[in-house]
């Protein structure tokens, strides 16, 4: 884990790097790092929580670890083996292995296809199952997701957003997936069915054996349902840890702003001051910091010369801000 756990991890990234080359610039091309050079790891059965503003880099780390995109800098290994190196049949097992389930059920799903057509899509392309083994396979997944095989053949247009949610999940754990990757999948339901698909998604977990990466920028959400937490700011990692411990203690400035901001049910529970500013755009980062800018405990200028790294900050986390180097 990012804090750091025996064993071996099931998912392990190192000094990973993600650069799109856009228009800008003085030769009229620039450089966009959307990534840049990030460590975290996640235990076989564990929980990682990758959380952050939009345009910190979070779903761009999604999509290089389910291999959608490639790298452009360090590595990502799947059970000690670099995935970038893998070939043919190998390639095609990793596929198997890690699979994603994408923010909005609405736009995952083919209109004109039956809910069973949809889950059975990669067990046919994987040529896996076929007949009536594949339509028994379809209904026992309709089952684990708790919708039954009264829904084989309707339309995504006949389903709520939280039944979609569930198909397309149905349709992530079709392969048996060691590594689920989920990119904001509560963010497009209604609140009060967000709770039933984080214990829905608790459940799945323990009973199928997987493994989270959980891509959120709701910490309400990253509290319930994950191990630890690694916090994303203009792609880099800020701080990490053990859930419970970032939340109770967070060392970085950005990582209280983020918790001040998630609602409390105490009535005379004071407001958080407000985040200053909006994200500074990747093709004009800050000197220092990146997060200096914004920071309601920048320490002068010297936070605008310094970039810190992850320090050790106890408790098993590691936060890269100048207040925490020496403790």
């Amino acid at each position: 884990m990012t804090g750091g756990t025996s064993g071996a991890p099931l998912l392990e990234v190192r000094g990973l790097e993600k650069a799109f080359a856009v228009r800008g610039g003085r030769l009229g091309r620039a450089s966009l790092r959307a990534v840049d050079g990030i460590d975290f790891s996640i235990p076989r059965g564990g929980c990682l929580g990758l959380v952050g503003e939009s345009g910190s880099g979070k779903s761009t780390v999604a999509r290089l670890v389910t291999g959608l995109q490639q790298p452009t800098g360090g590595e990502i290994l799947f059970e000690g083996r670099p995935i970038g190196r893998l070939e043919g049949r190998a390639r095609r097992a990793l596929g198997r292995d890690i699979q994603m389930v994408f923010q909005d059920p609405h736009a995952s799903l083919n209109p004109r296809k039956t809910i069973f057509a949809s889950i059975a899509e990669p067990l046919v392309i994987h040529r896996v199952l076929r007949g009536a083994a594949l339509t028994a396979r379809v209904e026992e997944l309709l089952e684990i997701v708790g919708l039954g095989r009264r829904y084989l053949y309707r339309y995504p247009h006949e389903l709520s957003g939280g039944q979609k949610q569930r198909v397309c999940i149905a349709r992530a754990v079709a392969l048996d997936p060691k590594l689920l990757v989920l990119d904001e999948p509560t963010s497009a339901l209604d609140v009060s069915v967000q709770a039933q698909m984080l214990e829905f998604l608790r459940g799945l977990q323990r009973d199928l054996g997987l493994t989270y990466l959980f891509i959120s920028h709701n910490l309400a959400v990253v509290r319930q349902l994950c191990d630890e937490v690694a916090v994303m700011y203009l792609g880099r990692l800020v701080e990490t840890g053990p859930t419970a411990a970032l939340f109770d203690a967070p060392r970085h400035p950005y990582s209280e702003v983020l918790l001040a901001s998630v609602p409390l049910p105490e009535p005379d529970q004071p407001d958080p001051p407000p985040l200053e500013g909006d994200i500074p755009s990747p093709l004009a980062l800050p000197g220092g910091c990146r997060f200096h800018p914004r920071c309601p405990k920048v320490i002068g200028p010297v936070c605008a010369e310094r970039d810190p790294g992850l320090v050790g900050v106890g408790d098993g986390r590691k936060a890269a801000c100048l207040r925490c180097e020496g403790t």
